[in-house]
């Protein structure tokens, strides 16, 4: 796979996160904040770092942003400067521009003109946490969009010692379990077959409808 080049614009604590993160793979990072210091910090990791304001488009053209396969727009404080951020990328033909938000018009807004995704950091972990705390069966949930969701779990003990031939989750249950890992190694394990028999030092992991994650007590108690 060829190397991407991954824009950042604005490195606050959304943007630094994926650019330290993305330093661990085998990707180019341009970043632009109009912080100094902020691109200071992250000189060692950034293959290009540029002090300025994200709305320039000379100054995106300049700093390579027209080079790179993704740029993510990571300051959502004001909407005029996210508006001429995307547009300028997509101007400059980036293919994908995904844009952070902080309100639903905001998002409205960008996605109209243009940004291939926009994403609530804040509002998609407040949802997470709060349907993790009440469905206190899981250890873990993550909402892909609206209808889908991603859930990790210990399997119910009427689970236990059966396949998942037998169980039949995907057709009696809209759940299709993805992967398996030990509470021990905490390696996912994503190998499964028919055969495959639940055990109970296992956590499970799954996607599934969101109207399934909100009666997952009630569902999982009935298979």
């Amino acid at each position: 796979m060829p190397t991407q080049t991954i824009g950042i614009l604005g490195l606050g604590v959304f943007g630094t996160t994926i650019a330290k993160t993305l330093h661990h793979y085998d990707c180019n990072i341009i970043a632009v904040d109009n912080h100094e210091q902020r691109i200071n910090q992250l000189e060692s990791i950034l293959t290009r770092g540029i002090v300025g304001d994200i709305t320039d488009r000379t100054l995106l053209r300049a700093a390579g942003i027209d080079n790179c396969d993704t740029v993510v727009v990571a300051t959502g404080n004001n909407l005029e400067s996210s508006v001429l951020a995307v547009l300028h990328c997509k101007s400059l033909g980036v293919p994908k521009v995904i844009a952070k938000v902080k309100s639903k018009t905001t998002k409205e807004v960008l996605l109209k003109i243009g940004a291939d995704k926009v994403i609530s950091p804040e509002r998609e972990t407040g949802i997470s946490l709060a349907k993790h705390l009440l469905h206190q069966g899981t250890t873990d949930l993550i909402e892909l969009d609206d209808k889908v969701t991603i859930v990790e779990f210990p399997p119910p003990a009427k689970w236990i010692g059966k396949t998942l031939a037998q169980l039949k989750l995907r057709q009696n249950y809209k759940m299709n379990i993805i992967g398996y890992r030990s509470r021990f190694t905490k390696e996912l394990n994503i190998q499964l077959t028919p055969d495959y028999t639940f055990n109970e030092d296992e956590l499970i992991m799954a996607v599934t409808d969101n109207n399934t994650v909100d009666h997952f007590e009630e569902y999982t108690n009935k298979m």
